[in-house]
C-alpha cells in the first residue's frame, strides 16, 4: 500500500531498496539509538534487509510488519524508513542531510493515520531512547504520549524497558 503525503511518497521497502537502505543502516548518526550500530557491509545490510522482508511476509494479517521507504515524491530518492517493525511498534529513520525539513514528522504522522485507519483499535506504540529529543520531538508532534505505568504493565507488548522510554499513539 502507498501513502502519498504533500512532499514524500511512502511505498512497501522492496530488495532493489538496497543501496538507499545500505546507506541508512551504515550511517552513525542514524543508528546512534540502535542496539546494532552502524552496518559496515553492504552484504550484511542486505541480509538485514532481507531478513525484514521476510518478517513482513509472515507476520500475521491483524497485526502485520509494515515497513515503508520514505521517498521524496518529485525525485523518488529512499531517504528514510516508516513502519512497524514489531507488531503495532512504529520506528522511522531518516538520512541526516534530511533532517530539520519535517519529512520524519510527516512520514510518521501520515503512516500512522493510514495504520489506525487499516487496523482499528490497534495502538500504536515507540520506544525511544529517553535521550533522542528529535525522535520524541517527532513522536509528540505526531500525536504520542508517554505510556503510564498502568499502560505498561496492562499489555506485554509494552515490556519495560531500562533504555528506552514508550510512547502510544491512542486510538479513540
Amino acid at each position: 500500500m502507498n501513502i502519498t503525503t504533500e512532499r514524500l511518497l511512502l511505498r512497501p521497502v522492496q530488495h532493489d531498496d538496497l543501496d538507499g537502505f545500505h546507506r541508512l543502516q551504515a550511517d552513525p548518526q542514524v543508528t546512534q539509538w540502535t542496539k546494532q550500530g552502524p552496518c559496515k557491509t553492504l552484504e550484511r545490510s542486505e541480509q538485514m534487509l532481507d531478513d525484514l522482508l521476510v518478517l513482513v511476509n509472515i507476520s500475521p494479517p491483524d497485526q502485520p510488519i509494515l515497513i515503508h521507504a520514505i521517498t521524496i515524491l518529485l525525485s523518488s530518492e529512499l531517504v528514510g524508513l516508516v513502519g512497524t517493525f514489531r507488531p503495532r511498534e512504529i520506528g522511522f529513520s531518516l538520512l541526516p542531510s534530511h533532517w530539520g525539513k519535517g519529512y520524519a514528522q510527516e512520514a510518521t504522522r501520515d503512516f500512522c493515520t493510514w495504520y489506525v485507519k487499516a487496523f482499528p483499535a490497534q495502538t500504536l506504540f515507540a520506544k525511544v531512547n529517553a535521550d533522542n529529543a528529535a525522535s520524541i520531538k517527532c513522536l509528540r508532534r505526531c500525536g504520542f504520549s508517554p505510556a503510564t505505568e498502568m499502560e505498561l504493565s496492562s499489555d506485554d507488548a509494552f515490556s519495560k524497558d531500562t533504555e528506552r522510554v514508550t510512547w502510544l499513539l491512542r486510538v479513540p
